[in-house]
């Protein structure tokens, strides 16, 4: 579980280099989808992240001020900060752990039962979502979006073997 979310790690750090090619006018224009421009999505990404991993774990509610990370170096920042937590928390998955069940209380007062495996498989899908609206968003601007060679395990995806690979 924890290679999953190592990958999207190393993806968001690309996407937060491939920032600074961009000017800052285009990643705060309001894009259709998403969270509303490239920063606020990349926000919402480290937000979700923490909210979600915080409320297994502690059984509390948090989330950051966008304002107060609207900045490409605060935001990079924070996603830095904030992930040994997520490491701990991930790193602690084991398959005998999958289908381990908190009650959390939600803020009407009443109970919700997370499913540790399943929140962290909707994590690591939620983070690759994203990346994909931000690859769709790049090229419109022109900019190419990362490789993904940048996150494949051993180098380029198209020399594994396998469906899709060489043979």
């Amino acid at each position: 579980m924890i290679e999953l979310f190592r990958l999207n790690w190393k993806m968001r750090d690309e996407w937060f280099r491939w920032c600074l090619d961009v000017p800052q006018v285009e990643l705060d224009a309001p894009r259709a989808g998403g969270s509303g421009s490239i920063l606020g999505t990349l926000f919402h990404i480290v937000d979700t992240e923490q909210f979600w991993l915080r409320r297994f774990a502690y059984g509390t509610e948090h989330h950051y001020d966008f304002a107060e990370y609207a900045d490409l170096d605060a935001l990079h920042a924070l996603s830095r900060r904030l992930r040994p937590f997520a490491e701990e928390v991930v790193g602690s998955w084991t398959p005998e752990r999958d289908r381990e069940i908190r009650i959390v209380r939600n803020g009407d007062g009443t109970e919700s039962g997370l499913v540790f495996g399943d929140l962290l498989r909707w994590l690591a899908q939620h983070e690759a979502h994203h990346a994909g609206q931000l690859s769709v968003w790049s090229r419109e601007l022109g900019f190419p979006p990362p490789p993904l060679a940048c996150a494949w395990p051993d180098g380029d995806p198209d020399d594994a073997e396998g469906a899709g690979g060489k043979r």
